[in-house]
Order: structure tokens, then C-alpha cells, then sequence
């Protein structure tokens, strides 16, 4: 119990109300690229990564983890967390969610948010921009725990 409330303390309250802000802004904008603009999926995905990417620097370095003395190759470890959490998302798990959400259940799934949420829409069109969220989510999470727990790290006094 003392180590899920270490978890969800302040610091974890805070991020996720700043990367729910941050996920939801970056998520519309790559949206609007890949379908208003036709812009190909994967180019959609490195524009919303690299803008998700950049606002989650800042905002973690200057708002949810400021104050703290972090090492000095925090740039470094950025970059190497920022890669980890781009090839587990997009490179590995891609292909996966791709292939999930032509299963039965996952399609029942996506029809039934459709046809509540964005009933216009095409069925494989909004199949589709659930596997691209489900990815940028992914990488929200991995990308925190790599902020928190590496990036962000606190130092020990010397």
C-alpha cells in the first residue's frame, strides 16, 4: 500500500493533469494533419511525438519535477528515454494494435464508441485513429515512467 501511494503522490497528479492536457492538444493536432491536411500516418506520428515530446520536456522540467537537482546528462537521458518510448510504442506496438483492432471484439468495441462519439465518421477511419491514440498513449506512459524514474531522477546531495 505505502509503495502505490509513493506512486500516485503529488508529483504523479500533476503530470497526469499536465500530459492529459498535453496528450489531447498534440492527439487533436495530429489528427487534424493526418486528415485535414493529408498528411501520411506515420509523418502524423513524428509530428505529434516531436510536439508531445517537446511540451512534456518543459512542462516536466519546469513544472512537475522543478526544483529538483537532476543529473547533469539529463539531455542525454531525455533523448535515450524519449527513443526507448518512440520504439516501444510505434515501432513494436504499432503493428500490434493494428492487428487487434481487427479482431471481433476490439471492432464491436470501436463501433460502439463510434457510434456514440463520432458517428460520421468511417468504421476503418476511426479504427485506425484509435490504433494511432492507443500508440501516443502508450508513449505517454512509458515516457513518464522514463522522465520520472530516469530523466528526472533526484540527485542526492554530494
Amino acid at each position: 500500500m505505502k509503495k502505490i501511494r509513493k506512486l500516485l503522490d503529488k508529483t504523479f497528479w500533476i503530470y497526469v493533469a499536465l500530459g492529459f492536457l498535453n496528450y489531447g492538444i498534440c492527439n487533436a493536432i495530429m489528427l487534424w494533419i493526418h486528415h485535414d491536411l493529408n498528411v501520411s500516418t506515420d509523418h502524423s506520428l513524428y509530428i505529434e511525438f516531436a510536439m508531445q515530446t517537446v511540451v512534456s520536456f518543459l512542462l516536466n522540467r519546469y513544472v512537475t519535477f522543478r526544483g529538483l537537482k537532476i543529473s547533469k546528462w539529463w539531455p542525454v537521458l531525455f533523448f535515450v528515454s524519449v527513443g526507448l518510448s518512440y520504439l516501444l510504442a510505434k515501432v513494436l506496438l504499432f503493428k500490434v494494435f493494428e492487428h487487434l483492432i481487427t479482431l471481433p471484439f476490439f471492432i464491436g468495441i470501436a463501433d460502439w464508441i463510434q457510434g456514440i462519439a463520432w458517428e460520421g465518421k468511417k468504421p476503418q477511419v476511426f479504427r485506425h485513429d484509435l490504433v494511432m491514440l492507443g500508440c501516443t498513449f502508450v508513449y505517454c506512459v512509458i515516457n513518464y515512467i522514463g522522465q520520472r524514474y530516469f530523466v528526472f531522477r533526484p540527485q542526492k546531495e554530494q
